[in-house]
């Protein structure tokens, strides 16, 4: 009877171990794999580096223009992301609007483009009004529908007051620009 006790002892002990070194073989591959899968996808699919292009219309009017100085392109989310970028939107019967900043994320499609570090929008003068240029350290912009929006603290400088606001939103079509909250301005005096 204790030889028997012995054996299943030794048999459960030897099952445990086979288990225990198959737990930790596992363990100790699937980390790896991991940062196999996560280096494969951090890969750029291609780089550009002082590249231009040119979106149309069906008229084949320029519509956007876009220039960076470099371009990295991800397949895993299908995303670019963009070192000094700078955005032309060019709306017929409208003062052109030029966007750029230090980096940028643009969707696949060009649609939707997060900009971060030194933004600025200019906004060039028209009949109706001066140059304005607006600087923040994030923006949203859509270049297909002309709207660039913020959350964070934004300046606005007109040739004759300079505006301090938390968050805007800026619809180059309409030529509205609505600022959402603790808006302060200066306004020089004109001389």
């Amino acid at each position: 009877m204790i030889v028997r006790l012995q054996s299943r002892y030794s048999l459960l002990l030897l099952t445990l171990l086979v288990v225990l070194l198959y737990w930790i073989s596992r363990s100790a591959q699937l980390p790896s794999r991991i940062q196999d899968e996560n280096a494969r996808s951090a890969l750029p699919d291609y780089i550009l580096e002082d590249f231009s292009a040119m979106r149309t219309n069906r008229d084949g009017v320029t519509r956007h223009l876009l220039s960076a100085k470099r371009m990295v392109h991800y397949s895993d989310g299908d995303v670019t992301d963009l070192e000094f970028p700078v955005f032309f939107d060019t709306e017929p019967g409208k003062p052109p609007l030029r966007v750029d900043a230090n980096r940028a994320r643009m969707t696949a499609d060009g649609k939707d483009v997060q900009l971060t570090d030194n933004v600025r929008i200019l906004r060039s003068a028209s009949d109706k009004r001066g140059e304005t240029i607006m600087t923040t350290d994030f923006l949203h912009f859509f270049p297909d529908e002309g709207i660039a929006r913020t959350d964070r603290p934004v300046v606005i400088t007109e040739a004759n007051a300079v505006v301090r606001a938390i968050g805007m939103e800026i619809d180059n079509r309409t030529q509205v620009t609505r600022l959402l909250s603790q808006v302060k301005v200066v306004h020089a005096k004109a001389r």
